[in-house]
């Protein structure tokens, strides 16, 4: 991921969050492109020329019954995270189109993915104040710039105020992050993973 971007392609990840599901493996286009991605991990990223694809998930050394078929896009010079969501009777790929604008010195950026199946609409709030509002399943907040340090993250039931999760979160600076809201109640957790943009040089993404 250190080269720059070619004419014409993409960098794609995927992103495995269906709870009850086992491993998988993916294929775009009848190729095999990540091998025995379990719930809760990302692939590597992978360059893939600008287009409309096929991606078919199958649980792992199958090529028949697909859990989850669909069509996904890649556009040129695009970031993205493709996720499988959902629970197994309601499944759906979700693109999560990645910033390439790096924060303002001394900040990162953040913003928040509710891929939680059965968890409620969710405020998100960092030091108990309020950052995301009203954050349903499988939206994909805005992201916000915030100062570099060590917080407090709570995930907040809208209707009833109840906390269904806190950690605590180290924020880096000159960072891009993702919060991934990952699993069933009451096993929800979150994840924070650095979007592809912080592993490339600036130049390769402008």
């Amino acid at each position: 991921m250190v080269r720059n971007f070619e004419e014409e392609y993409g960098l794609i990840r995927f992103l495995h969050a269906v709870p009850d599901s086992d491993a998988v493996d993916v294929y775009i286009n009848d190729t095999l492109f990540f091998k025995e991605i379990r719930f809760t991990q990302f692939s590597p990223y992978v360059y893939i020329p600008k287009g409309k694809y096929n991606m078919e998930v199958y649980n792992v050394d199958t090529t028949e019954n697909p859990i989850l078929r669909g069509n996904i896009e890649v556009e040129n010079g695009e970031l993205a995270t493709i996720a499988a969501t959902g629970n197994s009777n309601d499944l759906e790929f979700v693109t999560i189109k990645e910033d390439k604008e790096r924060a303002q010195r001394g900040y990162s950026k953040i913003r928040v993915v509710h891929l939680s199946p059965n968890a409620p609409e969710v405020n998100i709030l960092i030091d108990k104040n309020m950052l995301f509002k009203d954050v349903e399943f499988r939206d994909i907040s805005d992201y916000v710039e915030i100062l570099a340090g060590d917080y407090r993250l709570d995930v907040e039931a809208v209707a009833s105020g109840r906390i269904l999760r806190s950690n605590q979160k180290t924020i880096n600076p000159d960072r891009i992050y993702t919060f991934y809201a990952l699993g069933n109640l009451p096993n929800v957790q979150i994840f924070q993973s650095l979007d592809g943009a912080t592993f490339i040089a600036p130049s390769a993404v402008e």
